[in-house]
């Protein structure tokens, strides 16, 4: 073939590759301005010494599986709060280490109530059982969940009570200050939570013109009236991600549910080794893989355009200049230009999020492209197995979605 054919086409590759990357730029920058917005004006949870809240019960119910590292100091946390009339419910979700005797340490304490949470009938999954559980020997007119790895400062339950009273509200949830344990979770769950902040922003479910709801299992306060009508946690019951499941039904049903930025009020894992790391990013796409087959490619395709295709492209455009191709096709300059612009911004969105959200150094934004290989990799992986071996672990348990969620 003749130099000038090979040159027409890879002029005709790279303008391809080039739209791509335009569009991928186009997008990061869109990103980074709903983050910057949300960031800005996102409302925080506020404090209210003034407001009387010692005649309103409060029920703070704890699921937990196997947290023997981390029940106790969410325990203390909870029981250091700054306000009298709450009880606190830990319920064991059959645990096979100490989680259940280190609850027992608190049991002398008066506003500690404990529960086994027991076999979970037919059809139930995760935590929504112990959670069920929680609430149906709760006494209290408001309901707290959080989950057993938490941290709340000793202003987490008034506050967010306080909030939800003054602003007649059915139930707000809060962004935690995210706690990430090791090396490789600090470079990868940074570039996710670009995505996950500019979807489930603060700013976006509290827009009623948005239908997106969203409940951080985390951290959570809804009234005991709403959460009876909305269904309790038997209408998620066979999710997994049953956060998202209740706060996307309430939304949907018109209660008056906001979020708030929480960084002040609590810390929380989201994930912390890289099996839980993986574990966590399957335990996204699988679910949407069973429910919207086409929505969850067509996510992974995007993701993967996004976060890994760039760098591809440059390394695609580094091998060109070494093998002197580029010398003879300008169009390898121009597409090295554009995919450079792509990956600058890539950097910045995610070192802009790093410096925001505080949760650890901002130094790892150098780990982009760690974290964009892995997101893409398990969300490809996922997809590509679902059929056959769509398998989450999960606190200990597997769920098996190609045989119907069995564990």
């Amino acid at each position: 073939m003749k130099v000038e054919s090979l040159v027409e086409i890879s002029v005709i590759i790279n303008i391809f590759l080039a739209v791509i990357i335009i569009g991928s730029f186009g997008i990061w920058v869109y990103l980074f301005f709903v983050l910057r917005r949300s960031f800005e004006l996102s409302p925080k949870i506020y404090s209210n010494d003034n407001l009387a809240l010692e005649g309103e019960l409060i029920s703070v119910i704890v699921p937990a599986r196997n947290e023997e590292k981390y029940i106790q100091k969410c325990i203390q946390s909870l029981l250091d709060q700054n306000i009298k009339n709450y009880e606190l419910l830990l319920v064991d979700d059959n645990s096979t280490d100490s989680t259940f005797d280190l609850m027992e340490n608190f049991r002398n304490d008066p506003r500690v109530r404990i529960f086994k949470a027991g076999e979970k009938p037919s059809g139930w999954v995760g935590k929504n059982w112990p959670c069920y559980i929680g609430y149906q020997n709760s006494k209290g007119k408001y309901l707290m969940f959080t989950d057993a790895d938490t941290i709340h400062s000793n202003r987490s339950v008034r506050d967010s009570l306080g909030t939800l009273i003054k602003e007649k509200l059915d139930v707000i949830t809060a962004v935690p200050n995210l706690k990430y344990p090791n090396f490789i979770v600090k470079m990868v769950l940074p570039v996710l939570s670009v995505f996950m902040f500019s979807r489930y922003s603060p700013m976006r479910v509290n827009d009623p013109n948005v239908s997106i709801g969203y409940l951080f299992g985390s951290f959570f306060v809804i009234t005991r009236e709403c959460y009876e009508s909305v269904g309790t946690h038997a209408i998620v019951k066979s999710e997994i991600v049953e956060d998202g499941a209740l706060g996307k039904k309430l939304k949907e049903e018109g209660y008056k549910l906001k979020m708030f930025r929480g960084e002040d009020l609590l810390e929380a894992y989201w994930a912390r080794d890289f099996n839980t790391l993986w574990n966590s990013l399957k335990r996204l796409i699988i679910p949407l893989y069973f429910t919207d087959r086409l929505n969850s490619i067509l996510m992974t395709i995007g993701i993967f355009f996004l976060m890994s295709f760039p760098f591809l492209v440059l390394i695609y455009c580094l091998v060109a200049y070494y093998v002197h191709l580029a010398e003879q096709d300008l169009s390898y300059s121009i597409l090295a230009s554009f995919t450079i612009l792509n990956i600058m911004s890539i950097y910045w969105t995610n070192f802009y999020q790093l410096k925001k959200a505080n949760t650890h150094n901002a130094v790892y934004f150098l780990g982009t492209p760690v974290g964009c290989f892995v997101v893409s990799l398990s969300f490809v992986w996922s997809i590509l197995i679902s059929d056959k071996h769509a398998k989450i672990k999960w606190r200990d348990r597997e769920y098996n979605y190609s045989k119907g969620i069995s564990c």
